[in-house]
């Protein structure tokens, strides 16, 4: 019987005549082939003109090593703190204008939310990155802590809070699934890249948001009163029993609340 031996790099396992998978930034997480965001991100604005300081901070939040420091630095803006400041900032609800908001993956921080799935695509997007989809997403998130009500004070996930604000990033020690991944119960709903199953009945997106005319046949009638929906997972702050590794919502791609934001992936 022929015998595998296997050799240990770092945390790497190499199996002859299997190729290693290739190593994270140090902002993600291994799963699976792919790499998600050790954190829920945070969303900053860097704009033109763009000094030294600016463009080293978009090198190295797209390599994934960018710092709080340099971010503040490059006098980046955070936003996704307050109902609607992206879009006051030029990032509308439709992703249309958002070419200078960046997804950052760092501890520390109030994790973005406010924020509507075309945003959070724009913004993962500009940092190199995307939307997780739904089996990354589980895969990345299994082993969390679901401590329901009752979490310890400074160590389970953040489900029972009232405060209206999410915890920084990563403060909770214990909200850490197998694979590293931080926060991934509870704090704030993250968006997935999938959208919900369509309906029968086909219409036109609201006029409200700029889109007459496109078509959808994912929610509503022939008026055009409801949006494509988008899942967004995990639970938030407030959801007590309910938050966990498989809370899911199929929700309104341009909502935007205080209790949704996401990660991203590469």
């Amino acid at each position: 019987m022929k015998t595998i031996h296997r050799v240990l790099i770092g945390c790497i396992a190499l199996v002859p005549g299997l190729p290693a998978a290739a190593a994270c930034p140090q902002d993600s997480v291994q799963v699976g082939p792919s790499c998600l965001d050790k954190f829920e991100a945070s969303v900053w604005k860097i704009a033109p003109p763009l000094a030294a300081a600016e463009r080293a901070a978009i090198r190295k939040l797209r390599a994934g090593t960018v710092t709080l420091a340099d971010l503040t630095a490059a006098g980046a803006i955070q936003l996704g703190l307050a109902y609607r400041d992206l879009a006051a900032a030029g990032c509308f609800d439709t992703g249309n204008g958002c070419v200078d908001v960046y997804a950052v993956s760092i501890a520390g921080v109030q994790p973005a939310a406010f924020i509507t799935w075309f945003q959070a695509v724009a913004a993962a997007r500009n940092s190199h990155k995307r939307l997780p989809t739904n089996a990354e997403w589980q895969a990345g998130a299994l082993g969390t802590p679901d401590p329901g009500f009752s979490p310890a004070a400074t160590e389970d996930c953040n489900t029972s809070s009232n405060s209206g604000t999410p915890d920084l990033t990563g403060s909770r020690a214990n909200c850490v699934s197998d694979t590293g991944a931080f926060d991934m119960v509870g704090n704030v709903w993250e968006w997935v890249a999938e959208w919900a199953p369509g309906l029968a009945a086909c219409g036109q997106w609201n006029s409200w948001i700029g889109l007459t005319g496109d078509l959808q046949c994912f929610a509503g009638d022939l008026t055009g009163s409801v949006v494509p929906g988008a899942l967004f997972r995990g639970g938030a702050m407030q959801n007590g029993t309910t938050a966990g590794v498989f809370a899911v919502r199929a929700d309104d791609t341009l909502i935007v609340s205080p209790q949704v934001g996401f990660r991203a992936a590469r």
